[in-house]
Order: structure tokens, then C-alpha cells, then sequence
């Protein structure tokens, strides 16, 4: 290389220039050059490793809030598909229901598809209680059959009609039925004033 001062011809790992003694020592700006230099790698390092950390804990965060709010979901959420119930009103007989001694009066009904309960219901008055009361009985269609011919049957209902209400439960499937009143005595005919429905209660979804 060359000498800076004198130009003279020197080896290259030389101090001084053998020729004009002047140094040629530059240790103040290299070194710091090169502290700098080997300093910012492990700067930048440091950075990236501070902005990966914050990304993961963002990340951590986000996956805990959404943990917490599926176990809230359920709670806050609204019940569904949970069947409700629909009552559906047939009438059976008309008011007032004529009665003549000793000859049946028979109203038939049907108990409609779909019905998760059937239940007969008669309402009536102080009619009900007049001497001898009247007696309603309440057949499925084999056991009126049976009855009209005089054999012994069995019936889903019978009684003595007494003045308020009375619920009669049916099976709660397709059916034809029969609702029988009946005076037994030998008196003048009479109105009982009243009323019977059947009551089926649905289930929707």
C-alpha cells in the first residue's frame, strides 16, 4: 500500500511509514464502526424478538376471550326448539240437551288425530240435580255397539250428572266415541241446560 503522507510504498500491515515515521494507526473511527456494525444484528434481534412476543400474546388473549364467551353462550342463549302446547276446543253436544224418560239421548265425537291428551268436559247447572238426576256414560264405538244390543260391555265413563264441571280423561289417540244421558225416571221430559266439549291439547314444535 501506499503511505498517506509521503506516498511511499510500505507492506500493508505497517504502523508507521518507514520513511516519514508518520502513523498510520486509525483505531478510534474503525473500531467504533465496527462496534456499531456487530451491535445492530442483536438490536434488530431484540426487536424481533419483542414484536413476536407481542403478537403471541395477543394471539394467547384472543383465544382466552373466545374460550369465555362459548362457556357464557349457552347461558344467555335463548331456548329453542322446545315444544309448546296448543288447545284445541270441539263441541259435543248443543244446550240445552232434551231429555225423555226413559229413552237415551247419544251425541258421537270423534277424538281428532294428534291429540297429546283428550279430555271430556261437561258443564252444566242446577239442572243437573233435578230428581232423579240424569246419568251420562261415555262409550268407545265396540262397547256402545254392545250396549245397543243389550250385552254387557264395559264404558270409559259413567255417573250420576251433578251441577258444576267434570273432566272425563279419553286415551289420547284416533277414536270415535259415544256420549250417552239417560233419565230414569218416569216423569214429565226436561232440558238440562249445559254444555260438553272436548278439549285436545296439541303439541307444536
Amino acid at each position: 500500500m501506499l503511505c498517506p503522507h509521503c506516498g511511499s510504498q510500505i507492506s500493508d500491515d505497517a504502523r508507521a511509514c518507514p520513511t516519514c515515521r508518520a502513523s498510520l494507526a486509525i483505531d478510534s473511527p474503525v473500531l467504533a464502526s465496527t462496534d456499531v456494525a456487530k451491535d445492530l444484528p442483536q438490536q434488530e434481534k431484540r426487536i424481533r424478538q419483542l414484536l413476536i412476543g407481542l403478537v403471541l400474546l395477543g394471539v394467547v388473549a384472543w383465544l382466552a376471550w373466545s374460550v369465555l364467551q362459548r362457556r357464557e353462550r349457552p347461558a344467555k342463549a335463548p331456548i329453542r326448539n322446545v315444544a309448546s302446547n296448543s288447545i284445541e276446543t270441539l263441541p259435543v253436544t248443543s244446550a240445552p240437551i232434551p231429555l225423555k224418560p226413559r229413552l237415551p239421548m247419544v251425541f258421537g265425537f270423534v277424538v281428532p288425530p294428534g291429540c297429546k291428551s283428550a279430555v271430556l268436559e261437561s258443564r252444566f247447572d242446577d239442572s243437573a240435580d233435578q230428581e232423579p238426576p240424569a246419568q251420562m256414560t261415555v262409550f268407545d264405538e265396540a262397547a256402545y255397539a254392545a250396549w245397543k244390543s243389550r250385552q254387557p260391555t264395559h264404558a270409559a265413563y259413567t255417573g250420576k250428572l251433578k251441577t258444576g264441571i267434570l273432566d272425563v280423561t279419553l286415551p289420547p289417540f284416533q277414536a270415535r266415541y259415544f256420549l250417552v244421558f239417560t233419565d230414569g225416571s218416569s216423569s214429565l221430559p226436561k232440558a238440562l241446560r249445559g254444555q260438553v266439549q272436548l278439549r285436545c291439547t296439541r303439541s307444536e314444535p
